[in-house]
């Protein structure tokens, strides 16, 4: 029987269990060996985008589209579904939600990529305010890595609205300033834009995290802020081929081709991060990624059913 998991179900797992299939994945040399990188073509409303990939016991695809125009039709701007088989029979099992799966997944390796880097600070900036925003709060508080947040947006409404959801959480937030954001101890940048989002002089010691895109055009960091820092990617491959954040400023020449290290490699501690550093993790989303946190999805209904 396939199973069928809706944006709820994906929500219910807990973030402890997400981050920590996330985490175990990108520990595993084998595992972005195990998926490629996403294929995509364009249609009438926009692009329709596949990531497959393979574990030991389940395999899986995203099927998911990217409608540009959809936020003004009052639809999600992505959507899709996740397709999960058995590895060994190559079987159907579930069919998930993937609009809360990718929010889920896009916090989650954020979280991992955080822990990595020293850990979550007092203070967080959020910069946007979508469905990737919200879900980067949601797994904060919930693994009680941080209660005061400062809300960063062009739109006065969805700021508000994001904020209020914080403190539903029991979270201290707040809209923030220009200021707020050059003093926070964390800064993760959720949005669509093409160009920076956050000024070159965020804190010495901050970690800048960026996850909003995934072309060599689009970029939310700008290219002085990679000046003498330590930079994260989820694959040097993918980095070079689809993090604008990166390409840019390799371009710029504040950045060495090179310098870029993998979050398996730091994991592993084959990296040594400084805490004296500028730390900036930027993440463009793997089909890996979409896997692990299926996979914990799929896990966590067997459990529940015990």
């Amino acid at each position: 029987m396939v199973r069928q998991f809706s944006g709820e179900d994906v929500l219910a797992v807990p973030a402890g269990s997400v981050v920590a299939g996330i985490r175990r994945a990108a520990v595993d040399r084998r595992t972005v060996e195990r998926s490629v990188a996403r294929s995509g073509f364009r249609a009438p409303g926009g692009e329709l985008l596949l990531m497959p990939a393979a574990d030991d016991g389940l395999t899986g695809v995203k099927i998911a589209t990217v409608a540009p125009d959809n936020p003004a039709r009052g639809l999600p701007r992505v959507q899709g579904v996740y397709v999960l088989f058995d590895s060994t029979t190559l079987t159907p099992v579930a069919v998930i939600d993937a609009v809360e799966l990718t929010a889920v997944r896009t916090a989650g390796v954020s979280m991992v990529g955080i822990a990595a880097l020293g850990g979550a600070a007092a203070r967080t900036a959020i910069v946007g305010t979508s469905v990737q925003a919200r879900a980067h709060l949601r797994l904060l508080v919930e693994l009680g890595w941080c209660k005061d947040f400062t809300i960063h947006g062009r739109r006065t409404e969805a700021v508000d609205q994001l904020a209020a959801y914080g403190r539903s959480l029991g979270a201290q937030a707040k809209a923030g300033t220009t200021g707020d954001l050059t003093t926070a101890g964390l800064v993760i940048c959720c949005t669509s834009a093409s160009t920076p989002v956050v000024p070159d002089t965020l804190a010495p010691d901050v970690i800048a995290v960026a996850v909003g895109s995934h072309t060599p055009t689009a970029a939310e960091l700008p290219a002085g802020l990679f000046k003498d820092a330590q930079v994260v990617v989820e694959s040097k491959t993918a980095a070079t081929t689809e993090a604008g954040d990166v390409i840019q400023a390799v371009a710029a020449g504040v950045l060495p081709p090179d310098a870029a290290v993998e979050l398996g490699a730091v994991l592993r501690g084959d990296v040594p991060i400084d805490p004296t550093k500028r730390r900036i993790f930027k993440s463009v989303g793997m089909a890996w990624q979409d896997l692990a946190v299926a996979t914990a999805v799929f896990e966590n209904e067997i459990s529940e059913r015990g």
